[in-house]
Parts: C-alpha cells; sequence; structure tokens
C-alpha cells in the first residue's frame, strides 16, 4: 500500500512527500499495534497526528473529485 501511494501520488507530484511521510509512519504503528506483544500508544504522542492526517484525508479527497 505504501509503495503504491507513492509511486502514484508522491513521486508524480500530486500529493506532497510530508503525506508520503505520514502514511509510513502510520502504517508502521498499525503494525506495531498488531503485531507486537507490549506496544501502546497515548495521547501525547497520536494527538499531534490529528491535524495532518485531516489535511492528508482532505487531499487524497480533492484527487478523487478529480478524478471524477
Amino acid at each position: 500500500m505504501k509503495s503504491q501511494f507513492s509511486l502514484h501520488f508522491i513521486k508524480t507530484g500530486k500529493m506532497d512527500v510530508k503525506y508520503g511521510k505520514l502514511l509510513a509512519q502510520l502504517y508502521d504503528w498499525r503494525q506495531k499495534g498488531d503485531y507486537e506483544n507490549m506496544f501502546d500508544y497515548d495521547s501525547e504522542s497520536v494527538k499531534p497526528l490529528f491535524e495532518p492526517v485531516s489535511e492528508m484525508i482532505s487531499q487524497i479527497e480533492k484527487e478523487i473529485n478529480n478524478v471524477l
């Protein structure tokens, strides 16, 4: 998933590199949460991601609307 996003959106300039890095971080955290025994998130580490994730979702929605 990460590589497809990078290939089709980051490398083509449709999305900013910061969103590729953000997606990679979120993916890694998901993997840790799913597969590591004792990995826990706290609000201090998660809260700062709310705004950038919201921005990324808005950018993705714009790309979807451009295709439609």
